[in-house]
């Protein structure tokens, strides 16, 4: 019997060549949202190759050669922020963006993301984010801090990267190694965002911005209306964010292209321009579950997961292609054929990598290092006296337990 994953995988080419693909959800022209035919292709290939690795990691975690499989199935269209905000807007991501940070590293020639990712499924110590210890997205070069975005935990690093974006175009603009113009990237899932962590990290960016303080970031919501197992009410995602003071709301369906490209557009440029917070709320769908070792017709329909797969975002983009007259049905399949076995030698590649086999190597990088430090030369008690003013007198009654650490803090740092 084959896997929801298996039947996925064959439906694609069958319905590419019969013609039997979901409709277009817009009117919108590549012209009109500033997209040309090679840049289609090259979008759609970064979805491929996400969806690709999505598969390879679930045939090898039944061979026990891959640890993670929560996968980004679906959400392929996050394919265009990877192409529309520069690698030097720092992005904090979902764990479902693999398409995002295929297409991102395109933007910087030697990348490798697909044996990066690989070498993470495989828990190998040689991967470069981890060293083997969990599937993380990241990247040092391409500005990608590493996190596992659990539950939004995410959202107030970005949302203080972007408050310190800000502040430092004010207080030390020659000091600012980024462009001044940048931006700071952050996605997540409909059910993290109603997490406290998000609903804190999304208030204080709007608050921020309401008293005109800098805080140039995109917060980019992927609803897929589920959460684990839990669905999203209808609707809720656009009536708790589109009338929230000091956020720019804007709406795409992230399993079209053209439709996620005008929105993307839209919010980089308002981010950009204003220094104002932006949510843009992007419609996808999840395939595949949760993750492989979820079962989802034990809380859904198999009508419900069947209506989902026939809005799998590769579909639509091979309609657009087809449409468009920039590839053939043949062409299409081609492409996705030689994707899959480039993912696959890649994958028999990652696997034979060396694994951490000692506690003492899982410690290595996070165990405290020691280190010896020059002694601390004596302060002059003179300034010292100064420092401390009129609390002197005080020094040895009870005080205000804040009053107490701002002058401790005060002393160490004299």
């Amino acid at each position: 019997m084959k896997s929801r994953a298996d039947l996925l995988a064959s439906q694609f080419p069958e319905a590419v060549l019969s013609g039997t693909l979901p409709a277009p959800l817009t009117r919108l022209t590549p012209s009109e949202v500033g997209v040309t035919s090679a840049e289609l292709v090259d979008l759609f290939e970064s979805q491929l190759m996400s969806r690709h690795l999505d598969y390879q990691s679930r045939r090898l975690r039944a061979r026990n050669e891959s640890f993670y499989t929560i996968g980004s199935a679906g959400h392929e269209g996050n394919a265009v922020l990877g192409k529309l905000f520069r690698i030097t807007d720092m992005a904090f991501l979902h764990y479902r963006s693999g398409a995002l940070l295929i297409q991102r590293s395109k933007q910087r020639p030697g990348e490798t993301p697909l044996y990066d990712m690989l070498l993470s499924f495989a828990a190998s110590r040689e991967d470069p984010i981890s060293g083997g210890r969990h599937k993380v997205l990241g990247s040092k070069t391409l500005l990608v801090p590493p996190q596992t975005s659990t539950i939004a935990s995410h959202l107030p690093k970005a949302m203080g990267a972007a408050h310190a974006l800000g502040l430092a175009r004010v207080l030390e603009p020659d000091a600012v190694a980024l462009p001044p113009d940048s931006v700071i990237l952050c996605n997540f899932g409909d059910a993290s965002a109603n997490h406290s962590t998000a609903q804190g990290a999304i208030n204080t960016a709007g608050w921020a911005a309401y008293q005109n303080s800098p805080m140039p970031i995109v917060f980019v919501c992927e609803d897929n209306g589920i959460g684990i197992s839990t669905q999203t009410p209808k609707g809720w995602i656009h009536a708790s964010f589109s009338q929230r003071a000091g956020l720019h709301y804007l709406y795409c369906d992230g399993t079209d292209l053209l439709d996620t490209l005008r929105g993307v557009r839209a919010a980089v440029a308002y981010a950009r321009r204003y220094s104002k917070p932006v949510f843009l709320h992007m419609r996808v769908v999840r395939l595949l579950g949760h993750a492989g070792s979820d079962t989802e017709v034990s809380y859904r329909t198999l009508q419900q997961v069947e209506a989902d797969e026939r809005q799998d975002p590769l579909l639509r983009s091979a309609r657009l292609l087809l449409e468009q007259g920039i590839l053939t049905a043949d062409e299409i399949c081609a492409l996705n054929e030689q994707i899959a076995q480039r993912v696959s030698r890649i994958a028999e590649l990652a696997i034979l990598r060396p694994k951490l086999q000692s506690a003492a190597e899982v410690m290595a990088p996070i165990a405290a290092v020691r280190q010896t430090f020059p002694a601390i030369p004596p302060v002059d008690p003179s300034r010292r006296e100064a420092m401390l003013g009129v609390d002197k007198r005080q020094r040895h009654k009870p005080q205000n337990m804040a009053r107490l650490i701002n002058l401790a803090l005060a002393d160490i740092l004299l």
